[in-house]
């Protein structure tokens, strides 16, 4: 199990991005999500703080 960067929360599915992980399920909203919906605003965010975490490490 891995800590979601996106849902925080531990998932056995995803990827790593940034070395930081990101679960199947977020992966999908994100490609899905158009950039008109509010979430995405949600995820852009998310994905920054994630870049942030990575270029401190």
């Amino acid at each position: 199990m891995h800590y979601c960067h996106i849902c925080e929360s531990n998932q056995s599915d995803g990827m790593f991005i940034y070395y930081l992980y990101v679960c199947e399920s977020c992966q999908e909203k994100i490609v899905a999500t158009d950039p008109e919906d509010p979430d995405y605003r949600v995820f852009v965010h998310k994905m920054r703080k994630m870049r942030e975490l990575a270029l401190k490490s």
